[in-house]
């Protein structure tokens, strides 16, 4: 089914992308590889390419601005943007700049071959389609979890927004709309608890998880009694997150 459809993966780094060359070649694909963004745009002025895999952090040329000249050049040009974790870039930013979709790596191969396959759908983005995915507000004041928690549920397709305080999420949320939020419970400022209480006293409707490291001082009975929709203790797998978050909006479409 993919003989003859061209991929350009666009990688730096060398192994990262050889590996991506040869596993995608394997899966079918005829895959081509550039060192940069320059390289690339030479390879797509030659070669009718189906599809473009390029990481964000590159030298020389972004990712983003990458994604820039293939649009200015061909809007129907499929492109999927990749990152590493410890990078803070975001699906919404992605498709902000342009990009037709995103994966933050490490990601599982079948979850690769899902977004190309869906993407080559497609001739087009389609505005909805953005629209309809699920918005998440992440609050910890923990910037390495924040941003592995964001780059998580990105590639779980969710368009994630971050907050390094209960203070800094209030804010946003008067000015956003959000389908759920996720907060860590302890945080300077104002902390998870009285984040939650400020969300369920006004008129959102908006399902709240709490997280925590520390599960004594804030066990589960005293987060759902208090009003949390979820809760997870830290450290936790992103099966259980996913998992979690998924009953939480299939129980709100049924209300």
């Amino acid at each position: 089914m993919n003989q003859g459809t061209k991929v350009l993966i666009v990688d730096d780094e060398e192994k990262v992308r050889q590996l991506m060359i040869d596993t995608l070649s394997a899966l079918g694909y005829n895959t081509f590889g550039a060192k940069d963004g320059e390289e690339a745009l030479n390879l797509i002025d030659q070669q009718k390419m189906d599809l473009v895999i390029a990481d964000i952090r590159m030298p020389k040329m972004t990712g983003f601005s990458l994604v820039e000249s293939i649009k200015s050049k061909d809007p129907n040009l499929p492109v999927l943007l990749i990152t590493g974790y410890n990078y803070n870039y975001t699906m919404e930013q992605a498709l902000q700049k342009g990009a037709d979709g995103f994966l933050a790596k490490p990601f599982r191969i079948g979850k690769m071959e899902e977004a190309i396959e869906n993407l080559l759908g497609r001739k087009k983005p389609e505005d909805e389609n953005k629209k309809s995915l699920k918005r998440i507000l992440v609050v910890d004041d923990d910037e390495v979890l924040r941003n592995m928690l964001i780059d998580t549920l990105s590639s779980l397709d969710y368009l994630s927004t971050a907050a390094e305080d209960g203070e800094k999420a209030w804010e946003i949320l008067q000015k956003e709309h959000f389908d759920l939020v996720i907060t860590d419970i302890k945080m300077p400022y104002m902390d998870g608890i009285s984040l939650m209480k400020k969300i369920k006293e006004g008129d959102m409707k908006t399902p709240v998880i709490m997280i925590t490291a520390y599960s004594n001082a804030y066990p589960e009975d005293k987060a759902l009694i208090g009003g949390a929709d979820g809760y997870l203790a830290k450290p936790f797998r992103i099966e259980r997150i996913d998992e979690l978050m998924r009953n939480l909006f299939l129980e709100k479409e049924e209300e």
